[in-house]
């Protein structure tokens, strides 16, 4: 795809996300065909979500000529909150995912200025670079991936941070859902989310027909994502158990609510900057 695409432009990042996603969403099942849409139309809370807490925080994490990482990233706006942050700065970021949709999106970017930016098909397990970067960005990753997988991706971050790096972490409390609100979590999700993609006037980037079934497996994939850390406390402890020192955590916005089985649920975030123990 020629490189084109305003880092900004919502609809049009969906609509290239669900074409490329057609060829390349392997792993996930589709999860990146349907997400810009659902980002563009208010379904799903994207960075911009945590951008109040997010923004200024990086600001003072991005000196000229930053080495940064993004470990895990949907879209663009990860990418386009950081160079928000940087204010014209020199910045030289990698960004990986193991989907290759969202990267050849990104890939597909008007060039920045002031950035010089690589993209890699990655999971997040593997990642082998020591002491190779300023600052890594984690925004949402660790609820995909399983307790022991959490544990070796921190520590792998971990080990990439250049001396004086920091690693920030950005993840919401949640809990499992009784065997009731589990039974009534993809009718309730689905009729929300239908409900603001019409209320937002998002055209869909394709059929309905080919839509549908893709959002129907987004919705059930949900759950699986509900991990057992209700406090800040307990992925506090999460992080501290790979290496990590919490410099500070600021509580960012609660998730919009979903009622399921007579009770409100909804899901809190907290930014978490860290560093290595073993270098501080």
């Amino acid at each position: 795809m020629t490189p084109n695409l305003a880092i900004n432009d919502l609809p049009a990042l969906a609509r290239a996300g669900w074409t490329l996603g057609e060829r390349l969403c392997t792993a996930c099942g589709g999860f990146h065909r349907v997400w810009g849409t659902l980002r563009s139309a208010g379904v799903v809370g994207g960075v911009e979500a945590d951008e109040a807490v997010l923004l200024p925080l990086l600001r003072d994490l991005t000196p000229d000529g930053t080495r940064a990482f993004i470990g895990g990233s949907a879209d663009p706006g990860i990418l386009e909150i950081l160079l928000r942050a940087a204010q014209g700065r020199m910045l030289d970021v990698t960004v990986t995912d193991l989907c290759p949709t969202p990267l050849a999106v990104i890939d597909a970017l008007v060039p920045q200025p002031g950035l010089t930016l690589t993209t890699a098909v990655l999971d997040i397990t593997d990642l082998d670079v020591n002491s190779g970067y300023d600052l890594i960005l984690s925004h949402s990753l660790l609820p995909f991936l399983t307790p022991p997988d959490r544990h070796e991706a921190l520590v792998r971050m971990r080990r990439a941070l250049a001396p004086g790096g920091h690693l920030v972490i950005a993840a919401r409390t949640a809990a499992p859902l009784s065997s009731e609100e589990a039974a009534d979590h993809d009718a309730a999700w689905l009729s929300r989310a239908w409900a603001r993609i019409s209320a937002s006037g998002c055209d869909l980037p394709g059929p309905r027909e080919a839509f549908e079934p893709l959002l129907g497996a987004f919705a059930a994939e949900r759950p699986k994502r509900l991990w057992d850390l209700s406090t800040p406390g307990a992925i506090a402890a999460m992080l501290q158990a790979a290496g990590l020192d919490i410099v500070s955590c600021q509580e960012s916005r609660a998730t919009t609510t979903l009622n399921l089985a007579g009770k409100v649920k909804a899901k809190q975030s907290y930014m978490f900057v860290t560093r290595d123990s073993t270098l501080a």
